[in-house]
């Protein structure tokens, strides 16, 4: 069977399988469900605390039960509510830490030495004591992160957890807390605690800033919803240094466990034993298969290439880092595969997008600065076309695994679809398979003419399916630095690293042979970074078939 035949009956088999099935749409109610299981349980717990912290109970219950009928709403009250009293928490910790750091900046600036030491000792005993706290608060929002909200919810708002503000400082306490002897052991004392001192004051300030922004970026919160929350009571904390002991201190940081991990149920959201809270499992994929491969390729060092794009996922943008980081399971499979199968849409996209300027870039220097040598410079292109046969194959053979693996599926609405991906890379494959783009049999001008006609239709018509695409890349993807577009390339090719090349009939071709090398280098780089370094020889089904 031609190798053309076979992509068209795969790509086919590929739209059977859509998501638009019945299955599909079972398991969406029944994920949908299990999210409102948990979000109800947090939330009878949130309007339980406020009935034990308010003086007038019925008005409470009047306000809000009847308005949470609507599960967008309560979801959204639940985050809320969650999100404000989670920073409250951390404004308070904060409190207590800058009131030492001025006494210690007292005692400093005095050049009180052992009462400053003393000092920084008591700020390390406070940090450290709050590490299992935030690791239950961290736990929690992981927890909500994994929430895949675009199941569950048009477009529209809908908060997101604060994990990115709890990640920040449990990270800080981690590593306070795994430190050994990484100060210079030559240092006095005296020098081990003033670095100290500035790292805390650093991290303070840092943390502070974070805890500042959420305010700022949550203007939407209604005096209502404000309300609510002053009507539930944090734990005290002492505020001043000599109260400040570290009974009293675990006294406050298993009261916050307590209320704000335990009762509200994140121990059994974890680790489920009640049927309600264990997260479903799609039946038409094989889910552990998915879980398998997506923690083999997430410690992968191709992602470091992907560093400069993240994707925008229901209005909020997600780094590399933040979407591989976790180890994958059954209660974050759904939102990882989704993560990933987006990540790499918007790579794949940008690598498509860079394969046709630098075809387009060629065909121009054939046109304008190769004239007198059209035909030897077509040839170029077309050898570096070929060339391009082995990146292809990669990245189809990339995409295969992904599908055979569990990772995406077909559905043509899905923000993590790569079906148009496949689709294109599938079609330069077809016309590779189809046509001779060989130099042994370019030997006249009527092949080169009626090749350089298919190879041209073909750019024109990928170009259109590129344009609609680069329509919502932004809206799917966020990269730092901007696409070169065609006359970046050719101005490049004609100066590569600033060196001057002469634009006469001589050099001309020179020109073209800097634009081949290029290109060639391009399509080497990736597929090592995006199916090599990717770890995709690993996958189960690349085993399988092999």
């Amino acid at each position: 069977m031609k190798f053309y035949l076979f992509i068209i009956i795969f790509i086919f088999v590929f739209v059977l399988q859509s998501d638009k099935g019945v299955h599909c749409e079972s398991y969406h109610d029944v994920y949908e469900n299990y999210i409102e299981n948990v979000v109800s349980h947090i939330y009878s717990q949130i309007i339980l605390y406020q009935k034990q912290d308010s003086h007038n109970i019925i008005g409470t219950e009047e306000a809000f039960q009847p308005n949470m009928l609507n599960f967008r709403l309560k979801y959204n009250y639940t985050i809320s509510i969650l999100n404000y009293k989670y920073i409250e928490i951390l404004i308070k910790f904060f409190h207590l830490i800058q009131f030492i750091l001025k006494k210690c900046l007292q005692f400093y600036q005095e050049n009180v030495l052992n009462t400053f030491i003393s000092c920084v000792q008591m700020l390390e005993i406070v940090v450290k004591s709050s590490k299992t706290m935030f690791e239950k608060l961290h736990n929690a929002m992981k927890f909500l992160s994994y929430i895949d909200i675009r199941l569950l919810f048009v477009e529209g708002f809908v908060p997101h957890p604060i994990f990115d503000v709890i990640d920040f400082i449990y990270q800080y306490i981690l590593e306070e807390c795994s430190e050994t002897s990484s100060f210079d052991l030559n240092k006095s004392p005296y020098e081990i605690s003033e670095m100290k001192f500035k790292n805390l004051i650093k991290f303070q300030m840092d943390a502070s800033t974070r805890v500042d922004n959420f305010f700022q970026n949550n203007k939407f919160m209604s005096n209502c919803l404000i309300d609510d929350t002053k009507k539930i009571k944090i734990a005290e904390l002492p505020s001043n240094l000599e109260s400040a002991r570290k009974e009293i201190l675990n006294k406050f940081f298993n009261e916050i466990i307590e209320v704000w991990y335990k009762n509200l149920g994140f121990e059994e959201f974890i680790k489920p034993k009640r049927a309600e809270f264990i997260p479903p499992i799609d039946p038409d994929i094989n889910q552990n298969d998915g879980i398998e491969a997506l923690n083999i390729i997430r410690k992968e060092s191709g992602w470091e290439k992907m560093n400069h794009i993240s994707i925008v996922y229901f209005g909020k943008q997600f780094s590399v880092d933040r979407i591989i980081n976790d180890e994958v399971s059954n209660i974050n499979f759904q939102i990882k595969k989704e993560h990933v199968s987006q990540l790499l849409r918007c790579r794949f996209t940008e690598i498509m997008k860079n394969y046709r300027s630098l075809f387009s870039a060629m065909l121009y220097i054939c046109d304008k600065d190769a004239l007198n040598y059209y035909n030897n410079c077509v040839i170029k292109l077309f050898g570096s076309f070929v060339k391009s046969k082995t990146m292809l194959e990669d990245l189809y053979e990339a995409l295969v695994t992904l599908k055979k693996s569990s990772i995406w599926s077909v559905n043509y609405t899905s923000e993590s679809n790569l079906q148009i991906v496949f689709e294109w890379v599938a079609g330069f494959l077809s016309l590779l398979e189809n046509n001779d783009f060989s130099l042994k049999n370019i030997n006249d001008n009527k092949k080169i003419k009626q090749l350089l006609y298919i190879f041209k239709k073909k750019i024109n018509i990928f170009s259109t399916h590129l344009f609609s695409e680069m329509k919502i890349f932004n809206t799917l993807c966020h990269k730092d630095d901007k696409f070169k577009n065609v006359q970046y390339y050719v101005n490049y090719f004609r100066n590569p690293e600033n060196e001057s090349i002469n634009l006469n009939p001589e050099n001309s071709m020179q020109i073209m042979l800097n634009a081949c090398n290029f290109f060639d280098n391009f399509c080497e780089n990736v597929s090592k970074s995006c199916y090599k370094d990717l770890g995709f020889e690993k996958l189960p089904h690349y085993k399988i078939k092999n």
